[in-house]
């Protein structure tokens, strides 16, 4: 076995993901391993219907962990369940070095490589309406493939480094510094035919296959996701799950997760008494989904700055769990408190 004293960097991180990742199972059955930059994002409306155009161009920030420029419309909660459920088919997932479409065969041409990496997943229709619970019928076939050409026209830009920072940047006009990259979630959807047992080809695109290089995946608990009722607690779940050493959360980073302004000034007292009441009935929802074993409400700060801490407890909890405050603090009223898209 090779000393670990003897590991780059690099490769120390990648064992120490692994091993959170493997504690943070939670004897789960059959989780999905999903990017973390999917876990953690409000990219996903949590609403089915009324989406935004698709010629419109948004910001999605969730402080302290992501921000991601989205064009083309707004997914919504099935959109998301589609994604996990591809995830959850892990052994559906392949990845490999084919020959670039674009290349000439007699050489390369400056620009275009001659071989591209793939991460494509290749499964059924069967599998895919199985998995997320659907009735297993033909009438549900176009649904499906309505929900994948919705994610094959998404286009989002995606920043790296300090979240804050890069919302700062871009809201005062700026290209952020460090990397970025444009691109989709999904790259090509294929199928053979529209029989249940039909072959459904989905490649994924370039962020998604950087996740799998990096190993940076996070467990999720797809029972639950799957089984939820409450398109709150189906954009709550996600961020919950995968922050496994976090003991509660504010309502102003709920607030992120579901791209609502609710404490800036933009809302009514109507509406965020709405917002409040949405997130009780996900919190439930949650529990009776077999997420959280219990949950309780705490008021924190006093008159216009008065919140809500929602404090719970896993259903599953690890066998090491020592649970930890959150490090995200309660943002004052009037910060920024947009939405994200895919972030860490």
């Amino acid at each position: 076995m090779q000393d670990k004293r003897d590991l780059s960097e690099a490769e120390k991180k990648r064992l120490a993901r692994d091993e959170r990742t493997r504690r943070n199972r939670r004897g789960r059955t059959n989780p999905s391993a999903v990017p973390a930059r999917l876990t953690r994002t409000s990219a996903f409306s949590p609403r089915r219907f009324g989406l935004v155009d698709r010629s419109t161009e948004r910001i999605f920030h969730v402080p302290g962990h992501s921000v991601v420029v989205v064009k083309g419309g707004e997914l919504g909660s099935q959109h998301r369940d589609m994604i996990y459920a591809l995830f959850r088919l892990r052994n559906k997932i392949a990845s490999f070095r084919m020959r670039n479409p674009d290349a000439p065969l007699n050489g390369t041409t400056d620009g275009i490589p001659s071989h591209i990496d793939v991460v494509e997943s290749v499964v059924t229709w069967r599998d895919l309406l199985r998995t997320m619970g659907k009735t297993e019928h033909v009438n549900n076939l176009l649904t499906a493939k309505n929900v994948m050409e919705d994610l094959r026209q998404i286009i989002m830009t995606i920043y790296d480094g300090d979240p804050d920072e890069v919302m700062r940047r871009l809201q005062s006009g700026r290209l952020p510094p460090g990397k970025g990259q444009i691109t989709g979630v999904i790259d090509l959807v294929e199928w053979d035919g529209a029989n249940l047992d039909s072959k459904v080809r989905v490649r994924w695109g370039k962020a998604v296959m950087a996740a799998f290089r990096s190993r940076h995946l996070v467990s999720l608990n797809a029972e639950v996701q799957f089984a939820l009722k409450s398109d709150y607690a189906k954009s709550f779940w996600p961020f919950i799950d995968s922050n496994p050493t976090h003991a509660y959360v504010d309502e102003t980073m709920l607030a992120s997760l579901v791209a609502r302004d609710v404490f800036g000034g933009s809302e009514t007292n109507a509406q965020r008494s709405q917002f409040r009441k949405d997130c009780r009935q996900a919190f439930e929802d949650m529990v009776r989904a077999g997420g959280l074993l219990k949950y309780r409400q705490e008021e924190i700060g006093s008159g216009r700055l008065k919140m809500r801490r929602y404090h719970y407890k896993h259903a599953l909890p690890r066998a090491d769990e020592k649970p930890q405050l959150e490090l995200q603090l309660m943002p004052g009223v009037g910060s920024e408190i947009a939405a994200i898209a895919l972030g860490t």
